[in-house]
C-alpha cells in the first residue's frame, strides 16, 4: 500500500514533542505491514523551508529520510489546476501532492488540511484523501484482526499456563503420543509462543485448544496450496464433557479462520475418537488418511473455509458458517427477552463479560456455548421453513436485532419426553420450566437453528422504526420482506464474509 503524507502528518510524527496515539499506531501498522509512506520532494521540503521556527524545521527535515521520496511523480496539468485555487505557495502544494492521487501513483493520502479534504471532493477522491483517524481505521480494518472470544474462555499465550504443563489433564496424551514426547512438544510450543483457548474453573485446566498457523511446506496438505490453520491440541477433561465445548471451540476457529483469511482448518485424529470425527464431518470436514513419520495411517479431518470453492444450492449445516441469501430464502425476526438472549448468546456485544462468566453456573448454561440452538414459544407461526434465515431482536431493555442463524427444523410438540429431546442443552428452559410451561398451554412451538454470527452493526430500534416489515413493533415472529433485506444488506449490516452468492 503506497500512502503520500502531507506536512500537517510529518510535523506529528516528527516534531520535538510527545506523539499522540493516533499518529503512533497509524505510523507502527503501517511501518509493520510493508505499507510505503511517501512525501512529495517538491511539496513538503519546500513547506518545512519555509517555517520560522529554525530548531524545528531542521529536527523535520533531518527527519525526513526515514521516508521515501515520491520518484518520477507527475506533474499537475493545466486542467487539473484550473479545478482549483492557485492564489498561493499553498495552494500549488497541495494541487501537486493531489495530482499524485490522480493519476494512481500512490494509494491514499493523509492530510489534517481541511481545504485539501474540500478539493478532493471536487475531483470525487474524498474516499482516498483521510484524516489521521480515518487511516488508522482503514489500516486497522487492513491489517488488524479481532481474536474471537467468549466468556468462559480466555485466549492467550500457551506460556501462560506453564505450571499446568504436569497436571494429570494431560495424561491421555501422554498416553497416546509418549510422556517423553509430548513433555518435549509442549515446551517447543511455549518456546514458539503458541496461542491457545483455555476453560479454567478454580484454577483448574477444563479444556485447551492449541492452534498454529502453517505455511504450504509445514502442513503438506494434499492439493492445499495456502496457509492454514492447525488445531494441534483439542482435549477436554472428563469433568467437562457434555457441555458443548467442542462445538464451541469449533465456532471460534471458523471465526478466526475468516478473520484472518485463513482458507483451510484442520486437525489430527484418532480412530478411536468417533464423537469428534461424528461432529467434524457434520460441520463439514473431510477425511484425508495419511501415514506419518512412523509409518502409521493417521486421519486428518480438513476443513475449506473459502467460500469461492463452497457449491451449494441449499443452507446446508456442512458449509457452515457460509450460507445463501437468495430471494428463494425467507428472512425472519424473532423477539428475545434480554435475560434469555444473554443466556443464549453469550459470547454477542450486548452482554457484558461478568465476574461470574468463569464460575460452574456460567459454564452450565451450556446453551451458550453451541452452534444448534433452540427457541421455545406458544407462537402459532410455521411460515417460517428449514434454511430460512432467522434475525433474533433483543427486547425491552437493548431493542436491536444482532445474532442471525439458520433455521434447522420447526415443530409444534405436545409430548414432553419428545421436546425435552429436542432442546435438550439447546435452551435456555429448565426440565421443569417446560414441563410447567408444557402443561399448561399443551402444545409448544419449537425452533431449531444454527449460529451462523453478528450483525457487522446492530439494526438499533430507531433503524426499526423505519421498515416496512416491523409494523407490529416485533412482538412475535415477524417476516422480513425481501426489499427491505436489500435495502439492509446495501447499507452494510450484513457481514458479507459469510454470504455465498
Amino acid at each position: 500500500m503506497r500512502i503520500l503524507i502531507d506536512t500537517n502528518i510529518l510535523i506529528e510524527l516528527e516534531d520535538n514533542r510527545v506523539i499522540t496515539e493516533t499518529f503512533a499506531k497509524f505510523y507502527r501498522i503501517a511501518n509493520t505491514n510493508d505499507c510505503t509512506i511517501f512525501y512529495h520532494p517538491k511539496a513538503i521540503p519546500i513547506d518545512v523551508s519555509r517555517d520560522k521556527n529554525n530548531e524545528r524545521k531542521n529536527i523535520i527535515i533531518s527527519k525526513l529520510n526515514k521516508y521515501q521520496s515520491l520518484q518520477d511523480y507527475a506533474k499537475p496539468t493545466t486542467e487539473f489546476n484550473s479545478k482549483f485555487k492557485n492564489n498561493k505557495i499553498n495552494d500549488e502544494i497541495d494541487n501537486k501532492q493531489l495530482f499524485q492521487l490522480e493519476k494512481g501513483f500512490v494509494d491514499f493520502f493523509v492530510t489534517q488540511d481541511n481545504g485539501i479534504h474540500k478539493n478532493a471532493k471536487k475531483i470525487n477522491l474524498e474516499d482516498k484523501v483521510l484524516t489521521i483517524d480515518q487511516a488508522l481505521k482503514m489500516l486497522e480494518e487492513q491489517f488488524t484482526f479481532k481474536i474471537p472470544s467468549h466468556p468462559i474462555l480466555r485466549e492467550h499465550s500457551i506460556r501462560e499456563i506453564e505450571d499446568k504443563f504436569d497436571s494429570s489433564f494431560f495424561d491421555s496424551l501422554r498416553d497416546d503420543y509418549g510422556t517423553a514426547e509430548f513433555n518435549k512438544w509442549l515446551q517447543k510450543c511455549a518456546k514458539k509462543n503458541r496461542k491457545c483457548y483455555t476453560l479454567i474453573v478454580e484454577d483448574n485446566l477444563q479444556a485447551i485448544l492449541i492452534y498454529n498457523l502453517e505455511n504450504v511446506e509445514d502442513h503438506q496438505l494434499p492439493n492445499i496450496f495456502d496457509k492454514a490453520l492447525k488445531i494441534c491440541t483439542l482435549k477436554v477433561d472428563d469433568t467437562a464433557f457434555g457441555i458443548k465445548l467442542g462445538e464451541l471451540f469449533l465456532n471460534k476457529m471458523f471465526e478466526l479462520c475468516l478473520n484472518r483469511k485463513i482458507k483451510y482448518l484442520y486437525l489430527t485424529v484418532y480412530e478411536k475418537q468417533l464423537h469428534l470425527i461424528k461432529l467434524l464431518e457434520t460441520f463439514g470436514f473431510y477425511r484425508n488418511e495419511f501415514k506419518n513419520s512412523q509409518g502409521l495411517i493417521e486421519i486428518r479431518m480438513i476443513k475449506c473455509l473459502d467460500k469461492n470453492k463452497i457449491n451449494i444450492t441449499e443452507n446446508d449445516i456442512s458449509a457452515h458458517p457460509f450460507y445463501l441469501n437468495n430471494s428463494d430464502i425467507k428472512k425472519y425476526v424473532i423477539p428475545i427477552r434480554p435475560d434469555f438472549y444473554g443466556s443464549l448468546f453469550k459470547d454477542g456485544k450486548l452482554r457484558p463479560p461478568t465476574l461470574f462468566d468463569k464460575g460452574p453456573d456460567s459454564i452450565n448454561e451450556i446453551q451458550g456455548n453451541t452452534i444448534i440452538k433452540a427457541y421455545v414459544s406458544n407462537s402459532k407461526n410455521q411460515k417460517p421453513k428449514k434454511e430460512d434465515l432467522l434475525f433474533f431482536y433483543s427486547s425491552k431493555v437493548n431493542q436491536v436485532i444482532e445474532p442471525f442463524g439458520i433455521l434447522e427444523s420447526i415443530k409444534i410438540v405436545k409430548d414432553f419426553d419428545k421436546l425435552w429431546k429436542i432442546v435438550r442443552k439447546k435452551t435456555v428452559f429448565t426440565e421443569a420450566e417446560l414441563q410447567n410451561w408444557l402443561k399448561e398451554k399443551k402444545e409448544l412451538h419449537v425452533i431449531t437453528f444454527r449460529l451462523i454470527a453478528y450483525l457487522k452493526k446492530n439494526i438499533s430500534l430507531q433503524k426499526i422504526k423505519e421498515i416496512d416489515s416491523f409494523k407490529n413493533k416485533l412482538q412475535t415472529i415477524t417476516e422480513l420482506k425481501e426489499t427491505d433485506y436489500i435495502k439492509l444488506n446495501n447499507e452494510g449490516y450484513f457481514d458479507k464474509r459469510y454470504i455465498i452468492n
